[in-house]
């Protein structure tokens, strides 16, 4: 820890005196700093001109020849950095000064953009390791060295870089951003930033490290007497103490600070003492309230910190006694408690019955049969009958205190609950002479009846039978049947059967029913009778129940030159393929359909079979509509733009991005069936200017560029892309099935980071099928780009520093997929080769082939049909 604050001072020392006196040292006066691990990290983008490059080659090798170089003292490391990140040698690599200005003078600058951030977890992950020379308890110094703005985050990483105990020094130069050295070095800041004009001042910030490098540390160096602390200052020190102890006056010992002693508190009632602090406690019988200074007593009772069965009686602080609550009284170990029972103790009034009701309570009761008077205490016999409190039926009888019986009205018998009573049923208790049926007519009394379909004599209780069928009392249209007594069914006579009413009948349709075993017409010969027949063109077979097709092409009875098609009982003829069939429908004519058809071949027509086909001159190839010739630079893709349109971008600058959309457009052969474009803008939301489907020339398209909106607000290009996968590409906004096979192609332009994670939507994009481009302005972050583009990445990402230069981008941009124009960006099937034109035109042929038969299978069947109708009329 010595070695590092030492280190500290010697570099706070370095950065901020500048003076011109300076010691003269030779070659071989080496500065003795102690045991360091430093890493140069060193800005190589763009933006830093070779001579510039020239003037921190010469600073770094300036401040080395100050240095003690060794394994055991001082070990340098030098990386650089742009877009990329590469180590030009390692702490360990050079042991010697000599070898290592070898390997600085032979650094190549990378030249691309800035992306400090990655560049200090590289320090972090790799320089600073031990695999790579990095020693323990050895100080860990960073000198980082740029002109720019970082082109990533640098906050985080460098964050995380200093907990990891890294010391990191921003020595900015020209265009260096203030705000972004603050976020990368150590704090101080005024000790750790540094900021200079132009590259040909940086030796200022190397005169400043030699100036220093070879003064004493009196702290180190001499035995200066400091009891805690010594800090250093130029050519002297002082000494300090630890916290909670104050320096003596002797300038070097320390004493330890009693704030109690010294009244410097503000404790209640105890103040306990620590060097340079205290402690508040309380006395006895009191506890320390929250705000640790102030004391309040303890109430046990409240705290519930007693052991009282009933009862707690606060007495003071820290002090209670036991009592009971009302109806108990306290035992005699002056802590539990007992209820008092007066029925048991006899102190109570009760004339007949006392009940205990709880602790100190009692009622009076009375016994069965007596009720307790207003006093509370007397009793009086109870009559239930004359008070109505019976729960008698019908008659209540007296029977002494509290006591009764029941009885019932004549006609009426007690039931066994001995409280209800039940009427007397002579009908049920079989007591009556009537021969079918007993009618319960009241209590004791009845009337004779007779069972349905019988009729009550004149006696009163004999029955007679009823036979309604003999009576003519039944309404049956055909046949009625005697089925018991003033009981009857109807029924049909043979060939009927009895309808819904159960009384009149209908004539049974065999046929229309479906009951009959014939094969295909039935006819209706009367009243459940029927015989069987076929249709026209079918004839009965011997069983009189099937039929046969009556093939007449098999049987001769036809008069077709080449082709008989059959039908039952009927026929139409066709020819032989390469044949049409004339007027006559019997007779076939020889077909030349390039000279009897509008075949509307652009260069020459080439007959097949009962077919065509069209073919182009040498170096034409046939378009998709089968017939006109043209160049490659026809071949189809589906490409939709996704442009940002975020705050960043600028009115100015977005225009500039149209301008570059139509350029784009202008390099396609765009229409509905060559290639369609699609646009969508993106900020903090995502909306589509138009879908693929919706213009099908590149003059239209162009025209709605223009008149696209400027969206601002954020980058969410995550969000774009989503839309892109789930909505742009949808055969709903005019993709073509993929089972066309047509290349789908993504174009994404933005100037900053996303505001959104980006990886899983450009990955599943790719996933899909795809062709991803990227291209990038200004602040765009290199690795999002890459994520986005499609393999092979550098074909498919573009990147400038200027919206003017996109103009550029946009001439080098191929999206077609001919290989003539193309520089092998998309990678799809040629259908410029021989072998794939002859494929086409070949499955073209078969196809017009298949059609040609389907049509005539299908003009053959509309005739017969036709046929089947007229004989049927």
């Amino acid at each position: 820890m010595g070695n590092i604050t030492a280190f500290s001072c010697f570099i706070f020392l370095t950065f901020a005196v500048f003076t011109t006196a300076r010691p003269k040292s030779g070659p071989d006066q080496k500065c003795k700093s102690g045991p360091v691990d430093l890493v140069f990290l060193i800005d190589s983008s763009r933006s830093v001109r070779p001579h510039e490059f020239e003037t921190m080659r010469k600073f770094m090798i300036d401040i080395l020849n100050t240095l003690d170089i060794g394994l055991d003292t001082t070990r340098v490391g030098v990386v650089q950095y742009s877009s990329k990140v590469r180590s030009e040698f390692f702490l360990k690599t050079h042991s010697k000064l000599e070898s290592m200005v070898k390997a600085i003078n032979e650094i190549v600058p990378l030249a691309q953009g800035t992306m400090t951030g990655l560049a200090i977890r590289y320090l972090m992950n790799e320089a600073f390791t031990p695999g790579q020379g990095d020693r323990p308890k050895v100080p860990n110094v960073a000198v980082i060295v740029t002109d720019g703005r970082p082109q990533d985050r640098v906050a985080e990483v460098a964050a995380e870089a200093r907990e990891k105990g890294i010391e990191i020094y921003a020595v900015g130069v020209a265009r260096a951003d203030m705000t972004s050295l603050r976020a990368m070095a150590s704090p101080p800041f005024e000790d750790h930033v540094f900021l200079v004009e132009r590259f040909d001042l940086i030796h200022q910030f190397g005169l400043q490290f030699q100036d220093k490098l070879c003064g004493i540390d009196l702290c180190l160096e001499s035995d200066h007497g400091c009891e805690h602390i010594c800090e250093s200052s130029p050519g002297s020190y002082t000494c300090d103490c630890l916290p909670g102890y104050r320096l003596n006056t002797d300038g070097k010992t320390c004493s330890a600070i009693d704030l109690c002693a010294e009244g410097k508190h503000d404790c209640q009632q105890i103040c306990t003492s620590s060097p340079g602090s205290f402690t508040c406690d309380c006395n006895q019988g009191y506890h320390l309230n929250n705000d640790k200074k102030t004391c309040s007593p303890v109430d046990l009772c409240t705290e519930g910190k007693h052991d009282c069965g009933q009862v707690c009686v606060y007495m003071g602080p820290g002090i209670f006694t036991c009592d009971c609550n009302e109806g108990f009284r306290l035992n005699e170990d002056e802590k539990s408690c007992s209820p008092i029972d007066l029925c048991a103790e006899g102190k109570h009034g009760c004339e007949q019955v006392c009940v205990y009701s709880g602790p100190g309570i009692f009622t009076c009761d009375c016994n069965e049969g007596y009720r307790l008077n207003g006093d509370k205490k007397t009793c009086s016999p109870v009559d239930l009958c004359a008070e109505g409190k019976h729960d008698c039926q019908q008659v209540c009888v007296y029977s002494g205190p509290g006591i009764f019986t029941c009885d019932c009205n004549d006609g009426y018998r007690l039931n066994e609950d001995e409280k209800t009573c039940s009427p007397i049923d002579l009908c049920a208790e079989g007591k009556h002479d009537c021969q079918q049926v007993c009618v319960y007519s009241g209590p004791g009394s009845f009337t004779c009846d007779c069972n349905e379909g019988y009729r009550l004599n004149g006696d009163k209780k004999t029955c007679s039978p009823i036979d309604l069928c003999a009576e003519g009392k039944h309404g049956c249209e055909q046949v009625c049947i005697y089925s018991g007594p003033g009981s009857f069914t109807c029924d049909c006579n043979e060939g009927y059967r009895l309808n819904g009413d159960k009384k009149t009948c209908s004539p049974i349709d065999l046929c229309a029913e479906g009951k009959h075993d014939c094969e295909q017409v039935c006819v209706n010969m009367g009243p459940g009778i029927f015989t069987c027949d076929c249709n026209k063109g079918y004839r009965l077979n011997e069983d009189e129940k099937s039929c046969s097709a009556i093939d007449l092409c098999a049987e001769g009875k036809h008069d077709c030159e080449q082709l008989c098609i059959s039908a039952p009982g009927v026929f139409t003829c066709d020819c032989n393929k390469g044949f049409k069939l004339n007027k006559d429908k019997r007779t076939c004519t020889n077909m030349d359909m390039c000279n009897t058809v509008k075949h509307g071949c652009e260069y020459q027509c080439v007959n097949t079979p009962g077919s065509f086909y069209c073919v182009c001159p040498e170096g034409q190839l046939l378009q998709e509509d089968g017939k006109t010739c043209g160049t490659c630079k026809s071949a189809n893709i589906d490409l939709v733009l996704l442009i940002d349109g975020s705050k960043s971008v600028r009115p100015q600058n977005f225009e500039l991005v149209k301008k570059f959309v139509n350029q784009v457009v202008d390099s396609l052969d765009v229409s509905a069936h060559g290639t369609r474009v699609g646009l969508v803008q993106y900020s903090s939301r995502v909306r589509t200017e138009f879908p693929l489907n919706m213009y099908h020339t590149a003059a239209d398209i162009k025209n709605a560029v223009m008149k696209v909106d400027y969206m601002e607000k954020g980058t969410m290009t995550g969000l774009a892309l989503k839309h892109m996968l789930e909505n742009s590409f949808s055969e709903a906004e005019g993709a073509r099935p993929a089972s066309r096979n047509i290349p789908r192609v993504g174009l994404v332009f933005t100037d900053g980071r996303s505001q959104d994670d980006i990886s899983e939507y450009a990955k599943k994009a790719k996933e899909a099928g795809i062709t991803m481009y990227a291209v990038g302005v200004g602040k765009a972050v290199e690795d999002e780009l890459r994520e986005i583009a499609s393999d092979p990445v550098d074909k498919h990402f573009y990147y400038t520093t200027d919206f003017t230069a996109i103009n550029t981008i946009a001439e080098n941009l191929k999206l077609n997929i001919c290989p003539a124009e193309s520089q092998g960006e998309v990678e799809v099937k040629d259908p410029c080769a021989c072998e794939n034109m002859v494929e086409f035109q070949q499955g073209t042929i078969n196809t017009l082939d298949l059609l040609t038969e389907k049509l005539a299978a299908m003009a053959s069947r509309l005739e017969q049909l036709e046929n089947q109708l007229l004989s049927r009329k």
